[in-house]
């Protein structure tokens, strides 16, 4: 059946040429004029799919939380004692300015209002009772004794209030006892605060401690999950850095401003993945064209070898313009491996060929008598390489599975092109410029490397198998020695975006991103079940393990813990409070008016009040503080987040898995986030999307091989090139001491299904022989074979020029693997055939011969 097939598709290329060659014409003018359609998936969901529930919880938490969507600015002095904190002050309000009119940022501050501040005190010590824990009472306690009610007011009248200072004064009317003095010892309530010095040049700025540095903190108006906006948010910072100096009252103060956080990540990730793309594809193309031009004598030859893999890629792109509409930053890979897997096929069509016309006939004879043979072979072995790609498109892992379907599509494209579009392009031009006599040299160079080879394995099979067979098991001895690296970096310690973010570490404490466990649910659930999370987390802290922790409940206790640290006041007389510190006031020439809404909330606290709650604290709270732990969400459903940075920086995992599994069995679920978890996620989810691609790989290739020559001892060596390939692959790494990661085994299958063609195309060959001459064939095809696996091996090749490890990684593997396929095929495979064909001598059988089962 499937040989009728070719030779109807022979007579369709013989006969009607023009008619095929329009039909491809149409179809690429219409695939092209889609491409514009086509987007670059710029979310890192694009990458991770919204299956996934930490990219999910990722993008809850960049949309709902604002985790992810704070840009820094960090503002420093230039070197040296010159006192430039006015110039500084300057350049912030200004930046701030121009940030909140430019439309692009919710909010831009570098510092507190006075306002902010004393809502920020009258927030805590309205609410004290709330927030008093064990360590805390006893202080309180004296503090509200009517007789030390006497005290704290005299000496909190001679500190704060000055008639040079109206926010000393109003500070005392919001905290006449130094209630706050009790809570921030504890530094929890303004732990998010403590890495400024507030009292630093004009008040309540963002400065750092050593005066040196001021941060401006905006909260764009997108995640910086969303690359685009991102970069749009990063180019209009940093046109904005580089003119606001240019200002006269700037222009020689030498202050400097650097963009650090999530948004610089985003910006320089992106251009670090396009860069990459396009510079792996140009070397690609331009390695494989430099390739065709020394090994093709004749320019027609060349321009329509390079036909398969340009108009694949023009095809393939405009299908995926269609479905599945985008490609994100992996897929986009695409150009430079199809560019490299153009010509595998057709050069055996142009070096099958003229052998057939010099057996006699014409040539519509012998291009009818090629697609027969080999045309039979080229789609079994594009049939193998769409199998290795389709078993990547069914991964879990987006990024993974379009970059599989995409090739898968661009191999069928390739294949329409590879037995129709290029031999019907050479039955016109034969129309034009018809040859004399066949041509029996097809490649420069090559025919004489094949020659050489084959030589030598004629010469010396048994040291070949030897050889072969001895890199085989000793690679295969040492390969469950292999051990995978955990962690990858998509930047280096070179990034800008990592050296902004030491910057904003030494200057103000404020790390890199943090390990978050996300919950959802009620508010009192919410809270309660955070509450349980911290206090594990705090043991981690005590520990040392964890440097810090933010949770909601610093801000928001559940309702449950405020009545039982409510309790342990009980037995203050809030009352007697109240009438002390009226006479303690009038004692020392105040008047009680301004002050009476704190008399009023102390008797009110004497009888009992309500528990705090999101919209009760949102009234006192600035956004950026709060909302950046607990929100209510448009369902009516709260969202709360506890961020923890762990003391060693470079570990993987800070909290185990199996104790953060414990306590979702015993709190309930919520979901752990951090780009450490998604790395180790990312390799177990890489490694079984592997293992699953492997597995149908290698079924699907065992099925097509079997069915193709339906001879099980035939199989087997046509299996040869690959499993010597991938063995000796990662043996041969293993003794250079290659340090492996996940992304290795996204190769196998690739070189499962582009290795297998060596094998197909010489024992195909070999069993079309009546003479069984296994040195003569391997003479005629490995020019053949040569030539389409160095063009592979110059596209998987250019992604090891890529700063990106994954990609690096999946390029050395596949192309060395693809060499020593190639290996296996020119030279095992007819060492093989010949020992055995020697070992049979004298008997009246052929090896491998179609009559076999």
């Amino acid at each position: 059946m499937m040989a009728r097939c070719m030779r109807f598709l022979g007579g369709l290329v013989v006969n009607h040429p023009g008619l095929v060659a329009a039909l491809s014409l149409v179809v690429t003018l219409g695939l092209y004029a889609n491409i514009h359609n086509l987007r670059t998936g710029t979310d890192l969901t694009d990458l991770f799919g919204n299956r996934d529930p930490q990219w999910r919880a990722a993008s809850q938490i960049g949309k709902e939380l604002g985790y992810g969507n704070q840009l820094f600015l960090v503002i420093e002095a230039p070197a040296g004692e010159t006192d430039t904190t006015d110039q500084m002050e300057e350049m912030a309000d200004r930046l701030t300015a121009d940030m909140q009119a430019s439309g692009l940022f919710v909010d831009a501050r570098c510092g507190l209002q006075d306002e902010e501040l004393l809502n920020l005190v009258r927030f805590f010590t309205w609410n004290f009772p709330s927030f008093a824990r064990p360590d805390q009472t006893e202080d309180l306690k004296r503090r509200l004794d009517p007789k030390q009610i006497h005290q704290n007011v005299r000496r909190g009248a001679t500190e704060l209030v000055s008639s040079f200072s109206s926010l000393g004064t109003n500070y005392f009317v919001a905290d006449p006892l130094g209630l706050m003095e009790v809570e921030a010892r504890s530094s929890h309530g303004f732990s998010q605060l403590a890495n400024f010095d507030l009292k630093w040049g004009s008040g309540n700025r963002f400065f750092s401690k050593d005066h040196k540095a001021l941060l401006l903190i905006a909260e764009p108006r997108q995640s910086a999950m969303d690359y685009n906006f991102a970069e749009q948010v990063m180019r209009w910072t940093r046109e904005h850095i580089r003119s606001t100096p240019a200002e006269t009252e700037l222009r020689d103060s030498g202050v400097r401003a650097t963009a650090a956080g999530a948004y610089v990540y985003a910006e320089q990730e992106h251009q670090l993945i396009e860069t990459n793309i396009r510079r792996i594809s140009l070397i690609s193309i331009v390695g494989n064209l430099l390739l065709c031009l020394v090994i093709y004598p004749r320019i027609p030859l060349l321009l329509l070898s390079l036909l398969p893999a340009s108009l694949g890629i023009v095809w393939t792109t405009g299908v995926a313009s269609f479905y599945p509409g985008q490609v994100n930053l992996i897929s986009l890979s695409f150009i430079a491996i199809l560019a490299g897997l153009g010509d595998d096929q057709i050069v055996h069509f142009f070096n099958r060929v003229p052998q057939e016309w010099a057996k006699g006939g014409t040539l519509n004879d012998a291009v009818l008598r090629t697609f027969e043979t080999t045309g039979l072979s080229v789609l079994f072995c594009i049939l193998t390489a769409a199998i290795a790609t389709a078993s990547l498109a069914t991964a879990s892992f987006k990024g993974l599975s379009e970059f599989g379907f995409i090739l898968t599509v661009g191999m069928f494209m390739m294949m329409f092109h590879t037995l129709l579009t290029v031999p019907a392009l050479l039955r016109l031009w034969w129309r034009v410029r018809k040859p004399r006599a066949p041509q029996t040299i097809t490649f420069r160079l090559l025919p004489l490397v094949a020659r050489k080879s084959v030589d030598f394995v004629g010469r010396h099979p048994r040291l070949v198998v030897g050889l072969g067979l001895g890199a085989f098991l000793l690679s295969f001895v040492f390969l469950p020695t292999i051990k995978f690296e955990k962690h990858f970096e998509i930047t280096g310690a070179d990034n800008p975006a990592v050296a902004a973010q030491n910057l904003l570490s030494a200057r103000f404490g404020i790390e890199g991103s943090p390990h978050l466990l996300l919950i959802t649910g009620g508010e009192q659930e919410v809270l309660g079940r955070a509450e349980e999370l911290t206090a594990r987390l705090e043991d981690y802290q005590h520990q040392g393990v964890i440097k810090s922790i933010f949770s909601p409940t610093i801000l928001l206790p559940a309702a449950r813990t405020q009545s039982e640290r409510a309790s342990s006041l009980a037995s203050v007389n809030f009352a007697a409070s109240a009438r002390a510190l009226e006479d303690a006031l009038r004692e020392n020439g105040f008047r009680t008016d301004p002050v009476q809404p704190f008399i009023d909330r102390l008797q009110q606290l004497g009888h009992g009040s309500d528990p705090l709650t999101l919209e009760t604290v949102a009234k006192f709270l600035p956004p950026a503080l709060l909302n950046n732990s607990i929100r209510k969400t448009g369902d009516g459903s709260y969202v709360a987040a506890i961020s923890f940075y762990g003391t060693d920086p470079d570990a993987v995992e800070v909290v185990p898995e199996s104790v953060v599994e414990s306590w979702r069995n015993q709190f309930g679920r919520f979901v752990e986030f951090s780009f450490d978890k998604i790395n180790r996620d990312l390799q177990r989810q890489v490694l079984h999307d592997s293992q699953r691609a492997m597995g149908w790989t290698a079924a699907g290739i065992l099925l097509i091989v079997y069915l193709s020559f339906r001879n099980l001892r035939v199989s087997l060596i046509v299996l040869i090139p690959i499993v010597f390939g991938v063995v000796t692959t990662f043996g041969l790494l293993l003794l250079v001491r290659y340090r492996f990661s996940f992304t290795s085994l996204t190769a196998i299958p690739l070189i499962i299904g582009i290795g297998i063609d060596n094998g197909i195309h010489l024992v195909r060959r070999y069993q079309e022989n009546e003479r069984n001459e296994i040195l003569v064939i391997a003479k005629a095809s490995g020019p053949a074979l040569i030539q389409s696996n160095l063009t592979t091996m110059v596209g998987f090749g250019a992604l090891m020029t890529s700063s990106f490890s994954p990609l690096v990684e999946m390029g050395l593997v596949t192309s060395l693997g693809v060499a020593l396929a190639l290996a296996g095929g020119l030279l095992l495979i007819p060492a093989v055939i010949l020992l055995e064909e020697r070992r049979r001598t004298g008997m009246d059988v052929r090896i491998g011969h179609p009559s076999e089962h």
